[in-house]
């Protein structure tokens, strides 16, 4: 029986390991129940999955090691007693699978540098109790099925807090701390007595599974969820036999409707509800205190008002995988080259740092006028005259984008730099096997450039793709490339600026940096002849020389059914130190 060949293997330097099955069991059965060392030295790791492999006693605190790189860590069906503490080091994870072992506790600090963790799993082992999780800020997915946990994970949602003044100006209260990003909470077959008052700073969970538990009475709170959609409380002794038939036999709509109208809100939420307005109170006259120095500032940012609202349409299907932020910049100046180099620098910059490689968001820049219907000409008119009405002259043609995911083989694109047009397919094709020939030429495995981001769309069914005004014409395909022809170039003056990424806030706060980056943007240009040096900036400055002032668009974005998902700016964006933001109109054009 061929063996794994470990020094080999690390030699590969691979970004994927997969070590599964009888042979692997035996081999580690042999080698006395651990892992090779040298697995702990691959520093380009990112994804090690270790799935039954029963024979496995440990793993070595070494495994502290792959911090660099390391995004995925599966440990599933190998009966491990227990786990290092070193694994809380690999900052960088978005999933950790530990179901199907025999754990019977954590480490108490496992959780408090995993903040970019977004999917948990912990089913199946023996936990009789969790350790704080206050600090899994990025948590999307948590599973602790079928253990013997008796408490409720409420440090999940203990420390979510509401940020009052950019609530105050915002159509949906915004929150901080805590997992404050959780949709989906799986926690059936367990001991758990009680659900805290605190679960309704869960505010955008759609799925809690607490069935088959000790639970007897039902907080009013767990109806103040406002996305939840899918609540399974099944197979509890539940005190209130009208809301248990409920639960047995009804929906989840009609089981909220009960508690909502029948429960009464716990003492605890009322005194904290009494104490964050009195707290709201004080906190509305200190940031008063703050406007009043703000308006001292010395540069402004002006918020252009049009009747023709820019639009993004989305689909709910894409929304389930990727959110959209855009706005348009106007009367902007690229003509100096340094600045347009600063220009291209920032969202590089960015997309390596707040984007995460890309994981987080992916900003993308295009020239307004590649993508706006063209304008209402006499011919264009004479054109469409006597026509039927569904055939709309290019004046009547909306200002719109439409955000979808599609088939990768029915998407054309001709791609950022590329000569050709080709499918989407095609594009991840060509770009896997010029990452394949640079690993093969350089030997080694790093690659650089738009290769490096082709795992964020590994296995994906449909591709996001943002479309213009025909619905035909693709203006980018997320995370990967824009298309050539909407790129920017000296003479583009009005951008159209998009963000997509996990979230809605996410992408909102990545646009927030951009704009205040673009506004830090300047570049020395020598005057030669004079011998002075003239300082050039993204925004042109006015006729009398002073500072001149950036020019933003908001963009709506909704579903197809005229569902508002989100307008950007709004009143809580662009909080930048000296600097104002003044709303101005604009007639349609």
């Amino acid at each position: 029986m061929a063996t794994m060949n470990w020094r080999e293997l690390a030699r590969q330097k691979p970004c994927e390991i997969v070590l599964t099955g009888e042979k692997i069991s035996q081999q580690l059965e042999d080698e006395g129940g651990q892992l090779n060392e040298l697995i702990f030295g691959i520093r380009s790791l990112n994804f090690l999955d270790i799935t039954q492999v029963t024979t496995l006693k440990s793993i070595s605190p070494s495994i502290g090691k792959l911090h660099g790189n390391l995004t995925n860590l599966v440990l599933q069906g190998n009966k491990l007693p227990s786990i290092p503490d070193e694994i809380g080091n690999l900052h960088k994870l978005k999933t950790l699978d530990l179901s199907r072992n025999a754990l019977t506790q954590l480490p108490e600090g496992l959780f408090a540098k995993l903040s970019s963790l977004q999917a948990l799993n912990v089913e199946q082992n023996q936990l009789e109790t969790l350790p704080d999780m206050s600090g899994l800020v990025g948590l999307l997915s948590f599973k602790f099925g079928s253990n013997q946990i008796k408490q409720f994970p409420s440090s999940l949602c203990d420390k979510i807090y509401k940020k009052e003044l950019e609530s105050q100006h915002s159509p949906v209260p915004i929150y901080g701390g805590g997992a404050v990003h959780l949709s989906e909470l799986i926690g059936s077959h367990n001991q758990v007595e009680s659900i805290p008052s605190s679960i309704r700073r869960l505010v955008v969970l759609k799925t809690l599974d607490l069935s088959d538990n000790k639970i007897v009475l039902i907080p009013k709170e767990i109806a103040d969820c406002p996305k939840l959609a899918q609540l399974h409380l099944k197979d509890n002794p539940v005190k209130d036999r009208r809301l248990y038939k409920l639960i047995d036999q009804c929906p989840t709509k009609k089981v909220l409707d009960y508690i909502r109208a029948n429960v009464p809100a716990s003492k605890e939420v009322k005194e904290q509800d009494e104490k964050a307005a009195s707290e709201a109170k004080t906190n509305k006259s200190e940031e008063d205190d703050a406007l009043e120095v703000d308006f001292k500032a010395t540069k402004s940012i002006h918020v252009q008002q049009r009747p023709d609202v820019f639009k993004v349409i989305v689909t709910k299907q894409i929304l389930q995988q990727r959110k959209i932020v855009a706005c348009i910049l106007h009367n902007i100046d690229l003509t100096n080259p340094k600045v347009m180099k600063k220009f291209i620098q920032v969202q590089t910059k960015l997309h390596q740092g707040i984007c995460d490689n890309r994981q987080k968001a992916t900003i993308a820049t295009h020239d307004l006028s590649k993508i706006l219907p063209p304008p209402i000409t006499f011919a264009s008119t004479l054109a469409t005259a006597g026509k039927p009405a569904a055939v709309q002259p290019p004046s009547e043609q909306p200002r719109v984008a439409y955000f979808d995911g599609r088939v990768p083989t029915k998407i054309r694109l001709q791609p950022l730099g590329r000569a050709t047009e080709m499918t989407a397919m095609e594009m991840y094709r060509t770009l896997n096997e010029e990452a394949d020939a640079y690993r093969k030429e350089k030997k080694r495995n790093t690659i650089s450039g738009v290769h490096k981001y082709l795992h964020l769309l590994k296995g994906k069914a449909l591709y996001p793709v943002l479309l213009d005004y025909t619905k035909e014409k693709v203006i980018s395909l997320p995370p990967l490339t824009n298309a050539d022809y909407t790129k920017i170039a000296a003479n583009t003056t009005d951008v159209f600026v998009e963000v997509t990424g996990l979230s809605v806030p996410v992408c909102r706060e990545v646009m927030n940096e951009l704009i205040k980056q673009f506004l830090l943007i300047e570049a020395e240009s020598s005057e030669e002849e004079s011998g002075t040096t003239t300082m050039e900036t993204i925004v042109p400055a006015q006729q009398d020389g002073t500072a001149g002032s950036l020019l933003i668009e908001p963009v709506v974005v909704e579903t197809v059914e005229g569902e508002l998902v989100v307008k950007y700016p709004a009143k809580i964006d662009l909080q930048f130190d000296n600097y104002t933001v003044e709303l101005v109109s604009a007639k349609s054009r």
